[in-house]
Formats: structure tokens, sequence, C-alpha cells
């Protein structure tokens, strides 16, 4: 049977997807900023049919708002983010305790305790923040995976990239930074013991008090 053709007008549209996430993601399109149509589709070499494609999908993962006649990069409110903070603590908590569940059922593999081990220490161990955000977002990601239930890494994986573009001033906050070694330690621990209700707890406990952290960012922004 002959392969499927591959539509020219999708793979150019999965390309321009790819680098315009890139692009919001490492903060070369900025929150709030508009997104000109003839100016990125010369840059990225694409037509304005892939380019628009590309947009409503990143409108899907809630890094695009369409506007009148045109598209601007996502700014959420102090609000919104805090409460998108709060759902990614609930969400964390729960592949938390699913990672130490399958612990205690002989499901993960000594490597894989080991990689959480070695990425909590790169973690620590790195000094300059934009290297640490991303160590610490691959560690998260890694429990997250380690839960074994997709459906809540993929809503993770689009509550991280919203966070991201909103909110950098955490990891460069020296307590914060001292402050995450510690609940760190006290995630990875408890999962590798098997203690489910622990688990829950401190990843629970870790991001809601990163959401607390970034309130108090704002707030001292908003009076200075």
């Amino acid at each position: 049977m002959p392969e499927k053709a591959t539509s020219p007008i999708l793979s150019a549209a999965d390309e321009c997807y790819a680098a315009l996430r890139r692009m919001i993601l490492e903060k070369e399109l900025l929150p709030g900023e508009r997104l000109f149509e003839p100016e990125l589709s010369a840059t990225l070499g694409v037509s304005r049919t892939p380019l628009r494609e590309a947009v409503r999908r990143l409108q899907g993962d809630g890094l695009v708002t369409l506007i009148e006649r045109g598209a601007i990069v996502s700014k959420l409110s102090t609000d919104a983010i805090y409460e998108l903070f709060l759902f990614r603590a609930a969400l964390e908590g729960f592949t938390a305790e699913l990672a130490a569940g399958r612990q205690q059922r002989g499901e993960l593999a000594p490597s894989q305790i080991a990689v959480l081990h070695r990425l909590r220490g790169e973690v620590e161990d790195s000094a300059d923040p934009g290297a640490t955000a991303q160590t610490n977002l691959e560690l998260h990601r890694y429990i997250a995976e380690l839960s074994g239930n997709q459906f809540a890494v993929d809503a993770l994986s689009r509550v991280w990239d919203i966070i991201s573009i909103s909110s950098e001033r955490n990891i460069a906050d020296p307590l914060w930074r001292r402050a995450i070694d510690g609940h760190h330690h006290e995630i990875v621990s408890a999962i590798e013991a098997g203690d489910e209700a622990k688990a829950r707890a401190s990843a629970t406990d870790h991001v809601k008090a990163a959401a607390d952290t970034f309130l108090r960012h704002e707030k001292t922004a908003s009076a200075g």
C-alpha cells in the first residue's frame, strides 16, 4: 500500500509552530507583544496560511491570545497566574503520589530513582538562574513522567509553559533558591520511600510556596 503523502501546508505549520513556541518560551517574543504576520512570515520563511495554523495551535496551548485583527503573546494577570500555580500544585501533588505508589509496588527501577537524585543534585549545584530554571523543570517533569499518568503530564506541560512566560522572578530570589533544595529533597525522599501521602503533601506544599513567593514578588514590584 503506498505511503500517505504528507501535506506541505501541515508540514510548514508544524515547523512554524515549533519555531514560534521556542521564540515565546525563550522570551524572543514577550508577553503582550503583538504577532505581526508580515514580519513573522518573512522571519520564518513561510506563507500566512501555515503561520495562522501555528498561531491557532499556540492559542490552544494558552501561549497566544487572539485579539481583534491579530494575536498577542499571552499575558495573564497576577491573580490568574496565582490560580494557575494552585492548579499546578494539585497536579504535581497527584503525580508525586502516583510516582511514590509505583515505587511502593516495585514498578520503578533503581536507575529511575538514581535519575531523580541526579536531577535534584544538579538543581542544587547550579549557579546560573537560567540553567537552574531549566534543570528544575526537568526534575518536575521527570517526577510527573514517573507517575505513569500521561493525561497529568500533558496538562502539566501546558501549565509549565504558561507559567514560564509569565513569571521568572522566583528562581532569581536567593531565599527561594535556598528553600527549593530542601523541598526537592523531601519530595524525592518520599518517592524513594514509597510514601504516597508524604510525596503528595511535599509536592503540593512546594508549589504552593512557589505561588506565595510569586505573589510576594508581584506585590513588591507593584509597590515600587
